[in-house]
């Protein structure tokens, strides 16, 4: 059945023709709705102008122009389409995301065509990469996950000469600066297991095994919320005390650290902030880019490693 055929439908019409479509029955009660928020549903934006003619018996627009097809992007919409595409390009190799290469590529061309007609120019430039190294696991890695099924990575850190194999228990998936990585629980024959965070890009082989394991209670959420990056050594977050001088606290303010970040005091030379994090590579190599911006109070065994990288930084160009 098609509703072309009539002038206009009626809402038996758009039951069956959406029920059609879809695969699956809807309900009178669901057609209303929809119709309802296509006329008056602020955050949808259509405005649709859709009226039951007593004289054609059925649904129609009173404006015989309108088209949602005609309705304007927002920036916002704009933004947020850049930012989808640009995710969903970066899994065009897996099988399961490959179905839909074509109309990743339509919507992306779209999404361009409607920036031409603004501007010449792009007002948002995204800092991504062009394709996640490793990205042909996540299928298996995915499954692996949501089925509970063991995996068997060769894994080759970059601190080691050669790669080795780890019997994994997969848990879940981040994304952090332009790198994918699998946080699991490594089970090691004769040590104590524990969880550790496995790179994509480091990822020589994945295999799923055809073994499945007992998933312990994990905070997704909060795993990674007392660290800064990915390294999580085990250690619990400790209070650390910083001193900015006062051009960097101005950048401090307006772009916390973390979310732990408290603001202790506030003087001419200096701002003192707090923070709550656990002290990993990531964190120290933050501590760095401020340069001599920043001094760290406490905890002491922090100064005692900003002094001693410090030491052996100075070291280096001492001797040119």
């Amino acid at each position: 059945m098609t509703i072309r055929q009539k002038p206009a439908p009626t809402l038996q019409d758009l039951v069956e023709y959406v029920s059609e479509k879809l695969g699956s029955p809807v309900s009178v009660s669901s057609i209303q709705k929809d119709i309802y928020a296509m006329r008056y549903d602020a955050s949808l934006g259509f405005n649709a102008p859709i009226e039951y003619s007593q004289e054609k018996r059925g649904y129609i627009y009173t404006d015989p122009d309108y088209s949602i097809n005609k309705i304007p992007l927002s920036e916002e919409d704009l933004q947020g389409l850049e930012m989808a595409i640009g995710i969903l390009e970066q899994f065009k190799g897996i099988p399961a995301i490959g179905l839909f290469e074509d109309s990743i590529t339509k919507l992306a061309a779209a999404v361009k065509h409607s920036r031409s007609t603004e501007t010449n120019s792009s007002v948002l430039i995204l800092d991504r990469p062009k394709r996640y190294q490793g990205i042909q696991f996540m299928e298996d890695l995915v499954d692996a996950i949501r089925q509970k099924k063991v995996l068997r990575i060769s894994y080759h850190p970059f601190n080691k000469p050669e790669a080795r194999k780890h019997t994994v228990h997969p848990y879940f998936i981040r994304e952090y600066q332009g790198r994918m990585y699998l946080v699991g629980k490594d089970i090691h024959p004769s040590k104590e297991s524990k969880f550790l965070t496995f790179a994509f890009d480091r990822m020589k082989d994945v295999v799923v095994m055809n073994q499945s394991f007992t998933e312990e209670h994990v905070d997704q959420e909060n795993y990674f919320r007392s660290a800064i990056g990915i390294s999580m050594s085990g250690e619990q977050p400790v209070r650390i005390i910083l001193a900015f001088n006062p051009t960097q606290a101005a950048y401090i303010r307006s772009q916390p650290i973390h979310a732990s970040q408290l603001i202790l005091e506030e003087k001419e030379n200096q701002c003192l902030v707090e923070l709550e994090l656990v002290i990993n590579y990531e964190l120290i190599s933050l501590l760095f880019s401020f340069r001599d911006q920043v001094r760290v109070l406490e905890p002491q065994n922090l100064v005692h490693t900003m002094r001693e990288t410090s030491e052996r930084l100075y070291s280096m160009y001492h001797s040119v």
